[in-house]
């Protein structure tokens, strides 16, 4: 007897053009909500500048290969699981820090006070981390050359504005706190050994 749905089943078209719409249109909703999110200093144009690289070359990659290449059904399906994580990552930050004064990458300006409400209890860069989260979703469900170059360039890409963005902090007027932070959180993930440790010794109560 046949299996219900073999390994290499492919989405039909109908479900496969609906996934890559919602990819392809992810990307713009970064770049609208990021607009909305963030504060600008007016000088900082190389941090939109860059936002609408990435998030447009994300798009059309995503719209351009997902009208040519066919999407298997276990890879379509990892797609939308990691592309939800990625929404419900941002958008659990973007409330936290609405309306806290935080700038737009590559600009140099740090908010007014650290955040560790949400994911940011966890780590440091959560937004970056779900931007990377949905280029990865890209690349599972079309797994090409092509949709690997535009992942690993991305990641480097939100990388490297991380790494600006605590090089920033690491001089602000909190550059203490943020230091403390820095060894209690990771970057893009969070520290499960440290924090594994530090349930181990916690004396208990009661």
């Amino acid at each position: 007897m046949e299996p219900f749905v073999s390994a290499g089943a492919v989405l039909p078209t109908v479900p496969r053009l609906i996934l890559v719409v919602v990819l392809g249109c992810s990307f713009a909703y970064f770049l609208g909500a990021g607009a909305r999110t963030f504060t600008s200093s007016g000088t900082d144009d190389a941090g939109a500048l860059w936002a609408q690289i990435s998030f447009g070359t994300g798009a059309l990659t995503t719209i351009w290969l997902g009208l040519l290449v066919p999407i298997r059904l276990y890879t379509g399906l990892a797609s939308i699981a990691i592309l939800v994580c990625s929404l419900a990552l941002y958008e659990s930050a973007r409330h936290v820090i609405w309306g806290r004064g935080f700038y737009i990458a590559w600009s140099g300006d740090v908010p007014e006070q650290l955040c560790e409400r949400g994911p940011y209890a966890y780590i440091r860069h959560p937004i970056y981390a779900s931007y990377v989260l949905a280029f990865l979703a890209m690349l599972v469900a079309m797994p090409t050359l092509i949709t690997l170059a535009v992942f690993v360039f991305n990641a480097g890409l939100f990388t490297h504005a991380a790494l600006s963005d605590e090089r920033s902090l690491a001089s602000g007027a909190f550059a203490a706190d943020y230091a403390l932070y820095k060894k209690r959180t990771g970057m893009f993930l969070p520290r499960i050994v440290r924090r594994a440790a530090k349930i181990a010794t916690t004396p208990p109560t009661g």
